[in-house]
């Protein structure tokens, strides 16, 4: 997990140390972490932290279970761990967890180290809520990362 990446989910998430409803209307706190229930009590800034690290760490393994050769690229793991924080693994593994047959494009094109068609499908993941709208927000934290995917 790199710094680059924990300082991008820093300034792309905020920190409110009180649950609150995320843009899909999850109960959520700190730096984005998912409660099970809105009534939750506040947290202090070092669980928020402690929170983010362990959600990261998940993340990034989940990236690795989809695209185990990222571990040679850390800046395009990170691209695809920020996708799975956001997004989750599931979102991005199809119907079949077993099949890599049924992944997103995304996926297959990380695999493939098509890192073009990696960075312009990573661009799509930019909508949010129900029903799905485009984001400006979440299309802004697509390109902030893109950069990551072609540049390695």
């Amino acid at each position: 997990m790199t710094e680059e990446w924990i300082t991008h989910l820093k300034k792309e998430e905020g920190c409110k140390l009180t649950p609150y409803f995320d843009f899909a209307g999850y109960p959520t706190i700190g730096f984005g972490h998912l409660l099970k229930s809105i009534d939750h009590p506040p947290i202090t800034m070092e669980e928020a932290e402690r929170l983010l690290r362990e959600d990261a760490a998940k993340a990034e393994a989940g990236a690795l279970q989809l695209c185990p050769n990222l571990s040679k690229y850390p800046r395009r793991l990170a691209a695809l761990a920020d996708l799975v924080y956001n997004v989750g693994k599931g979102a991005l593994d199809g119907e079949d967890p077993l099949s890599p047959l049924d992944d997103s494009g995304t996926v297959k094109a990380f695999r493939r180290e098509d890192w073009k068609d990696a960075a312009e499908r990573y661009l799509k993941w930019d909508k949010a809520g129900r029903p799905l709208v485009v984001s400006n927000v979440l299309h802004h934290r697509r390109a902030a990362v893109q950069a990551w995917i072609l540049e390695g």
